[in-house]
């Protein structure tokens, strides 16, 4: 292929200045324009020239229902964020699941792919080892192999290699887990890694200093009662060692991203980072009462949406918050508002 076929009206660094800046929700159509931008498309150096040129797009997926009080049975599906157009939009309908997308599953990306893991059946509220995989260049879903155990409430991260960390978590019995997953997105299998040392049901886990971190949690005797230590693995040398007092006793870990490298939270009504020279946490910004009771945060290009609400699931509110701006926050709800938000979001950034 060469530059020359791309747009033929254009000279061909135009032509790439145009389709480079092409948004992420488009490119599965505009693949089936031609030969010419099929193959450009699905060349990895296309999207690195979208990235060194600052047209990357940062897509954040949220798990949301429609905006009304009335449902009594909600009908979960995937909205966007495009943070660049400022634009919301939603996901294709899965097609195995009629009533909507799993409760409680969680939200991970890779690549231009967004994987859900688990969660429970809407209809039957049976636990699910399902994956199911959305890719925006192919503009379908596909399912993944099965998670081979059975959980609930785990922690799941993606790591820089295109692979996916499952940890903790409860099973069908209410008992607290200590085992730990990996998924391979490309290879679409699952293999064990070293369990974990203790017990952590309703941990998180970030890819943290090029490693995952699974934070807090509680074990099966202390239900609810949230620890401060942490567990970091080690893909080298395939084993995890122990953190504490990494986050406050007490304190459930769902609203914990990493931006910039840092790892970013929300405690006692403020935005917090992670300051790694004096091992605690530094308060950044006071939060809008609009987002005070928070449900999910995911990362922006130049800052974090945080969705939450004051105190009802129909003033649900999407919030940016800009870093280094004076005016840091900014409203971005989708119209008609987000209805009940599960917690969990991801952002594809691609």
């Amino acid at each position: 292929m060469s530059d020359a076929d791309l747009i033929p009206i254009l000279p061909s660094d135009i032509a790439l200045e145009c389709l480079l800046r092409v948004p992420l929700q488009s490119l599965s159509d505009l693949r089936q324009v031609c030969s010419s931008w099929r193959s450009l498309f699905s060349n990895p150096s296309f999207f690195e020239t979208r990235r060194a040129n600052g047209c990357q797009s940062h897509l954040v997926c949220i798990l949301q229902t429609a905006s009304s009080p009335l449902i009594k049975s909600p009908v979960y599906y995937i909205s966007t964020y495009n943070q660049k157009d400022n634009e919301w939009s939603t996901l294709p309908p899965l097609p195995h699941l009629p009533r909507g997308l799993p409760l409680f599953c969680c939200c991970v990306s890779i690549g231009s792919k967004v994987v859900l893991v688990g969660g429970w059946d809407p209809s039957s509220c049976s636990v699910l080892t399902s994956v199911y995989i959305y890719d925006f260049l192919q503009g379908r879903w596909q399912r993944g192999a099965p998670m081979p155990t059975a959980r609930s409430f785990f922690a799941c991260a993606a790591t820089r290699d295109g692979k996916i960390v499952v940890a903790g978590g409860h099973d069908n019995n209410k008992n607290a887990l200590r085992s730990a997953q990996v998924y391979d997105v490309s290879a679409d299998s699952w293999e064990d890694l070293p369990d974990m040392a203790h017990e952590r049901d309703e941990c998180k886990a970030i890819c943290f200093d090029g490693k995952i971190l699974v934070v807090s949690g509680y074990p099966t005797d202390l239900q609810g009662q949230f620890v401060s230590s942490a567990e970091s693995f080690d893909f080298a040398e395939r084993k995890w060692q122990q953190r504490e007092n990494f986050w406050p006793a007490g304190s459930a870990p769902n609203s914990l991203v990493v931006f910039k490298d840092r790892p970013h939270a929300l405690q006692n009504g403020k935005l917090v980072r992670w300051g790694a020279e004096k091992e605690t946490w530094e308060a950044l910004a006071v939060l809008p009462t609009a987002v005070r009771i928070s449900k999910c945060m995911a990362p922006l290009a130049d800052g974090i949406l945080i969705v939450g609400s004051c105190g009802s699931a129909e003033s649900t509110s999407a919030m940016r918050w800009h870093a280094g701006n004076p005016s840091p926050w900014r409203q971005v709800n989708n119209e008609g508002g987000l209805g009940i938000v599960q917690h969990t979001a991801c952002t594809v950034q691609f």
